[in-house]
């Protein structure tokens, strides 16, 4: 009976022509691309949580100067119209007032939201910003806290610099 049974129900791997025709091959070939599909969709949604994309651990970065005086943290990865932040924290203390040069034609780029402490002065010319404190302000180091807002998409290298000669380079990638 059981034989019989298996006859009469249809081989859902062969190709019908009743009651509407079917050709298995193509049917194949789109349930494969279909978990091709739900994989890939997969990775960027997990890719996305992980920060690929915006904030999250591979987005987010320290980077410390090659005489060890100036740290950057910062985001690789952004968005367009999205806001980002920086920290940069001065580790060992100089001489006179602390003086940040933020250079790169990126800066022409990205909105400046917030910059925390206030600088005592401010100076844009072209495709850099320097930027001053006093130093009686800032004990045992400083750290100053820039809110950023990305203006157009891309690639944009960074250099943030001291007076004292303190150098770190990176770069930033904001998808549309």
């Amino acid at each position: 009976m059981g034989e019989k049974m298996s006859r009469n129900q249809p081989d859902e791997e062969r190709s019908r022509h009743s009651p509407v025709q079917e050709n298995m091959s193509w049917q194949q070939l789109e349930w494969r691309i279909q978990r091709i599909g739900a994989v890939l969709l997969m990775i960027i949604v997990l890719a996305g949580a992980c920060g690929l994309f915006s904030k999250g651990f591979l987005s987010n970065r320290t980077l410390t100067s090659d005489d060890g005086r100036l740290q950057v943290e910062y985001q690789r990865f952004g968005l367009f119209d999205s806001d980002m932040s920086m920290v940069i924290r001065e580790l060992r203390t100089g001489n006179g007032p602390l003086v940040l040069t933020l250079s790169s034609e990126a800066m022409d780029n990205f909105q400046i939201q917030t910059l925390q402490p206030q600088p005592l002065r401010a100076v844009s010319t072209h495709h850099q910003m320097t930027i001053s404190w006093p130093r009686d302000s800032v004990e045992n180091g400083a750290s100053v806290w820039i809110g950023l807002q990305p203006q157009k998409p891309g690639y944009y290298p960074i250099t943030i610099s001291t007076s004292e000669g303190s150098r770190v380079q990176f770069s930033q990638w904001i998808y549309p």
